[in-house]
């Protein structure tokens, strides 16, 4: 019982420490965690991977974070793929969408790509860089460039400086 409490106690503290966040401080980071993701960014995935990867809809799980990467004011959505169809040796797919009026759009897709993922305050393009883990690379950044989409290969861009890596605020872990 005393485990209980305890626990209850510490999950209503995390609630209204969330809370007193939006509503004092004014904002508000939806990281990866275990609640479902939005309906309107499980549609727009389910469009992504049957426009481009297969006329058939799985139902394969995957992580997400909504962050506003490009300034808008709309929350973006980083999507972690998992499961066999999306990952292999060197990572999962990493899917980014732009929040839009009536849901998502897809912005760019990026393989071999694992957590932790991180968002940076600086900015490319006007959409904010991003730190992935890249197997036998460690933390890359990867950034915005001007064709519309994030580098599909992270293993190929430049390692993050920890200065960097400390400074950005982690969305996927």
């Amino acid at each position: 019982m005393k485990l209980l409490h305890q626990s209850l106690f510490k999950e209503f503290h995390a609630t209204w420490a969330c809370y007193f966040a939006v509503a004092f401080l004014g904002f508000a980071s939806v990281a990866a965690r275990a609640e479902p993701p939005p309906a309107q960014l499980t549609e727009a995935l389910n469009k992504y991977i049957y426009q481009h990867i297969t006329d058939v809809v799985y139902n394969d799980p995957f992580r997400f974070a909504l962050e506003d990467l490009n300034g808008d004011g709309r929350a973006d959505a980083i999507v972690l793929m998992s499961g066999p169809r999306w990952c292999g040796s060197g990572g999962c797919t990493m899917i980014v969408f732009q929040g839009v009026e009536d849901g998502f759009e897809f912005v760019s897709s990026s393989t071999v790509t694992s957590a932790p993922i991180r968002v940076l305050r600086k900015t490319t393009h006007g959409w904010r860089s991003l730190i992935v883990y890249s197997k036998k690379r460690g933390n890359v950044l990867i950034r915005f460039n001007g064709d519309v989409r994030y580098p599909g290969n992270p293993s190929m861009q430049p390692k993050a400086s920890q200065a960097d890596v400390n400074a950005a605020s982690i969305a996927i872990e």
